[in-house]
């Protein structure tokens, strides 16, 4: 199998799931029969942003064993709400996490999200066949019942 994220689906799918992570949303792959099943959650966001923000040289580490992860979750949400929403914050926010690694991100987060994503992207190109091959079966039965009639 082709590596998913050359295909023509794989950088759009890559762009929006990074977008609904760092939004509070669950990536998932379809399943040909039956429930979604998640590929990352926001937790591994939270927890990722968690270590990112440990290893910044201007922030000290946060010595607690919450796993809420609230200060995570809120520059999550201002960052996911944007500049015109929170002006001042999200500037905060943007210089708490550093600048993105590479210029491919608009900020560090979204290449904190893609490192988590990625990895999952073949899976989901599995997923998404299958369910497309299911759906294809599924049209073809059908239409041998409607034939034979």
């Amino acid at each position: 199998m082709t590596d998913f994220l050359e295909t023509p689906e794989g950088p759009d799918w890559l762009h929006d799931s990074i977008n609904a992570l760092i939004c509070g949303q669950n990536v998932t792959a379809p399943r040909a029969h039956g429930k979604s099943v998640a590929l990352v959650t926001p937790q591994s966001l939270y927890e990722a942003l968690a270590e990112h923000l440990g290893a910044q040289e201007h922030i000290a580490p946060l010595l607690t064993d919450n796993r809420e992860y609230p200060i995570e979750q809120m520059i999550c949400e201002v960052i996911a709400d944007g500049r015109r929403v929170h002006r001042n914050a999200y500037d905060l926010a943007i210089a708490a996490i550093g600048q993105p690694k590479d210029e491919q991100h608009p900020t560090a987060l979204h290449g904190i999200a893609d490192s988590l994503i990625r990895p999952w992207a073949n899976e989901y190109g599995r997923a998404r066949a299958a369910e497309i091959a299911a759906g294809l079966a599924a049209d073809r039965a059908e239409q041998q019942k409607a034939d034979a009639a």
